[in-house]
This record gives C-alpha cells, structure tokens and sequence, in this order.
C-alpha cells in the first residue's frame, strides 16, 4: 500500500511553506502521466496490435518517431527517433500513423475525470497533468486516495491505463509518477524527500536534460547527493539562473504553484522533408504551408480565447 503523503508536520524542514501559511501547511501535488499514451490507444483500437512493438509516427527513411509502445521500448525505440534507426533496433517494429483527433478525444475524457476532483489542473501535454488537489471538490482525505481513485477511473472509463506521482511539490511528484511506471502509483513524503533526490543521477531529473547532465559530469555532479554539495553561487555561476532551482531541488525544494491557467509563451509546427533543401527559394516554398499552420493555429486560438481572458494573454502577430 502507498505511503500516505498528507501526514505533514510542521517542524519537517524538507517541506515547502508559503509565507502566511499556517504552520504545517503544505501543498498536496499530483502528477498524472499517461502510460506510453499515443501508443497505448492504438492498441486499444486495434487488438492485433497489442502485446507488439508498435510506434506511432512515419515508417519513410526520414520519418520520425513520435510514440512507442513498452514492448518497442525494449528495443531502445524512443520518442523523436529517427525511424530508420527504429526499425534498426527493432526489425518487427509496427508503424501507425498519429490520430491526433482520438488522442485529443480521450484527453479531454481524462481532463474531464481530474476537474471532477480539483479545479487547479495545469496540462503539460495531451498525456500529462498535475493537480493541485490540497483542497480537492470531493472532500477526500489524502491525496494518495484521490490519486488511486483518478487512475481507476481512467482505466475504467478510457480502457487506458496512467502512472501516478503524489508529493508535497511538483519536482518530486513528476520523480514519483516515473518510478514505477508503468501502471503503478509512488509516494513521496516529506521525510523521503531529500533522501530520494540524494540517491538519483541527475539526468533523472526534470529540467536537466544531455546536455545539462553532460556539463553537471564535467563537473563531477552526477547525483543528487553532489548537486547537493555544491553552493548557489557556484551553481549560478555555472549555470546562471537555473543554478538556484538546482540548488533547491537537490533539497527536495520547490515552491512552483500548480498554475491552472498557465499562458502559452509559442506555438509550433514542423515538417519533415524526403529530401535536403539547399537554395533560399526551395525552403521559402516549404515554409509557406509551415507558416498557415501556425497562423492558423494562432487565429483559431485568438477566437476561442479573446484577449484580456487568462489563456488568452498571449500575442500571435501575422508571419505576412
């Protein structure tokens, strides 16, 4: 049974406090994260292909990549990897083409079964949520019960199956729904938390991706334990604004709100191509089709969000 993450105290010094909280307050965070999503329905839809590697996306030598199954997992097949190198690793591999009308169908059946326990819900993504359900609509005691009750129900109501992360911040939440994927749920208390971040590398961690790993080994940072080590002038030094949030999450700290209506800073669109443009003139026509998209986009947003609304704060200015 998951530890329950709501027993907070408020001499527990690796919790998170706002200023005019009362003492011993503490945020309840849940991460949702669908398992292995875009594939997941796919194989739901169509039951010759379950229990197979199967990859959503392009099967051409330049496609790529945009969901794998677990069982095309195991073969080292990743999300935006080259096809080529795909059906390389893994010669069964099944390609699907994306329909991003049935993913964004059973996305808003999942949205509609968190806004059911909580209004705070920040999207990262089609697939990926987390709630704020510190004060949640149904009055349930601990998150971890709301957590177990929400992937319930989206197994039963999207024959779907979600990982589930509970804890007192988002950073360590988003590191519990990965720990057991997939199909599970993790806890992480207070009193677990900075342990829990001592023992992971740092590639683990959300925000810091190669690049951020390969410059934190250089410097000999490859676990949470040396993040911890360091202090935040040498952290900023080396990796200016970021080294403060590294310097807290080595701490289990992080104080990022779930922010329910979080403004859209860009939008957009990609193509690729079957062969290499070389002349000015070739990419300005591909670009063309590329540039209606976004605008597009931008148009059909400003219509359904007008400014001066919450989600609707964001600017789009015409390409022409």
């Amino acid at each position: 049974m998951p530890q329950d993450t709501d027993r907070l105290t408020s001499g527990d010094e690796t919790g998170t406090q706002e200023a005019g909280a009362e003492p011993g307050w503490q945020r309840k965070i849940i991460h949702i994260d669908m398992d292995a999503f875009y594939a997941s329905v796919e194989q739901r839809d169509n039951p010759e292909l379950r229990g197979k590697p199967v990859a959503v996306g392009g099967s051409r030598e330049r496609g790529v990549v945009a969901a794998a199954s677990y069982e095309a997992r195991k073969f080292g097949v990743r999300s935006a990897m080259p096809s080529i190198t795909a059906k390389k690793r893994c010669p069964d591999l099944i390609f699907v083409k994306p329909r991003f009308d049935v993913s964004e169908s059973v996305s808003r059946q999942i949205r509609k079964i968190f806004a059911e326990y909580t209004h705070v819900i920040e999207p990262l993504s089609l697939d990926e949520a987390y709630l704020d359900v510190t004060e949640n609509l149904k009055g349930i005691a601990t998150a971890t019960e709301i957590a177990m009750e929400i992937r319930a129900r989206i197994r039963a109501e999207t024959n779907l199956t979600a990982s589930a992360g509970v804890s007192y911040n988002k950073f360590l939440a988003k590191l519990a729904s990965d720990h057991r994927k997939p199909d599970d749920l993790f806890v992480i208390t207070p009193k677990m938390g900075p342990a829990f971040v001592e023992n992971l590398p740092v590639g683990k961690f959300r925000g810091v991706g190669p690049a951020t790993t390969a410059k934190m080994n250089k410097l000999g940072i490859k676990t949470g334990r040396d993040l911890r080590a360091q202090s935040m002038a040498f952290l900023q030094q080396h990796f200016g604004k970021a080294g403060a949030f590294y310097y807290w999450i080595a701490r289990g700290v992080d104080d990022r709100p779930v922010r329910a209506n979080r403004v859209r800073k860009s939008v957009g669109a990609e193509n690729t191509f079957a062969t290499d443009l070389f002349t000015f003139e070739a990419a300005r026509d591909a670009l063309s089709p590329i540039i209606d998209k976004v605008w597009r986009h931008c148009e059909r947003a400003a219509s359904l969000h007008p400014p001066g609304t919450a989600a609707g704060s964001g600017r789009c200015w015409s390409p022409r």
